[in-house]
């Protein structure tokens, strides 16, 4: 590996966080890893992220907030930039006389990164030599730190989108023998094309949570006020009657209540759910029948949770599933902030052979879709 000189990264940083405090940290655990690998060879590491959707330069979500959590991963003190371009930014990596670890300010304050402005990519990378792309969570979006930073600079894709891309790919390419897929969160919306694509793939497809509502819906069934989307009725009443659908397992029972605010009532049969009670949690002869699948396979991955997992009182069914994913010997593989979330309320992460941290990106990726972000650089040799 050749000199690398001063190194931007983009990483994916957008961990969860209330208040200045961060509830994950996985995500930037992950990302300082790349440090060790590489400092030897280079004289500066300045990361860059985006964090959540702000309107303007909301402070709730800078970039600051994460300067002690990356401190500690990396061992070093991390030097916060309030800026990702500009002189201050120039004037702090082009004197640099020692290495140094720079921080920038969100990307996601400028309207160049999400509208993949050429100027933008220019300003930003100016001060650089080397750009390596390390964030696999944001590998679908067209924005200008995914497809145009490296147009300027010695650029490669970093080891944690080459680990994701194996794993889901393995996942992808797998066997359908023994391959367990199971889906949960609120929007069917989110899932429908995974849904559509790996259908063929895997030899299970159990799907939980709000999203489950829709197909209840279109099978013709009375689902009271629980989440549903109207607008994929259709969709979903096309993969009904597609010949894979007996690979899907849908719910059986539900906890059910009137209110979000109310307690519930537990293993309520899907034919029986009242006019006007909403679902929030699978039931436990539903939690029996996934066991079933569970124990029988051989690789699972899972995304999305079983139900309201955030109150106490509608998250049994996600806690079930939690310990009998860990229980299964399948090898296991993890993604979405929730589901990883769940995992480290109810369970154990290391039980999980793979979490993975893109997000979104995953899925689309699992769906089938080419990602902007991928092979668009050669991959970092270390």
């Amino acid at each position: 590996m050749d000199h690398l000189g001063h190194v931007l990264i983009r990483s994916d940083l957008n961990v969860p966080i209330e208040q200045s405090v961060i509830l994950d940290d996985y995500r930037i655990k992950k990302a300082s890893q790349l440090i060790p690998l590489i400092k030897e060879k280079t004289n500066s590491i300045t990361f860059i992220s985006h964090l959540g959707r702000p309107v303007d330069h909301d402070k709730a979500f800078s970039l600051r907030q994460l300067v002690d959590s990356l401190s500690q991963y990396t061992s070093s003190h991390v030097n916060f930039i309030n800026d990702v371009q500009g002189d201050e930014v120039a004037e702090a990596i082009l004197n640099t006389k020692e290495f140094q670890i720079y921080l920038l300010e969100n990307l996601r304050y400028y309207d160049g990164e999400v509208q993949n402005d050429e100027s933008f990519a220019k300003n930003v990378t100016a001060p650089f030599d080397t750009y390596i792309f390390d964030a696999f969570g944001a590998s679908h979006r067209e924005h200008a730190s995914v497809v145009k930073f490296g147009d300027y600079l010695d650029s490669f894709q970093g080891p944690l989108v080459k680990e994701e891309l194996l794993e889901l790919n393995a996942i992808s390419n797998s066997d359908q023998d023994g391959l367990s897929v199971i889906l949960g969160g609120a929007k069917i919306s989110d899932k429908i094309q995974l849904i559509k694509h790996l259908i063929t793939k895997v030899e299970s497809l159990l799907i939980g949570g709000a999203m489950c509502f829709t197909f209840l819906k279109a099978m013709g069934h009375d689902v009271g006020d629980s989440l549903y989307e109207e607008d994929y009725l259709e969709e979903c009443i096309g993969i009904i009657h597609d010949e894979n659908f007996e690979k899907i397992q849908l719910p059986i029972d539900f906890g059910v209540t009137d209110n979000m605010e109310s307690s519930h009532r537990f293993d309520v049969s899907y034919d029986n759910i009242g006019p006007t009670q909403i679902g929030v949690d699978i039931g436990m002869a539903t939690v029996r029948r996934f066991q079933e699948t569970i124990l029988k396979s051989k690789t699972i991955f899972w995304n999305g949770p079983m139900g309201v997992f955030e109150k106490d009182e509608f998250s049994k069914g996600t806690s079930e599933i939690t310990g009998i994913v860990a229980a299964s010997g399948a090898y296991t593989v993890i993604g979405g902030g929730d589901t990883v979330s769940s995992v480290r309320k109810f369970g154990n992460i290391e039980d999980i052979n793979y979490v993975s941290t893109g997000g979104g990106a995953s899925l689309e990726y699992l769906g089938g879709k080419q990602l902007p972000g991928i092979n668009k650089y050669p991959s970092l040799i270390i």
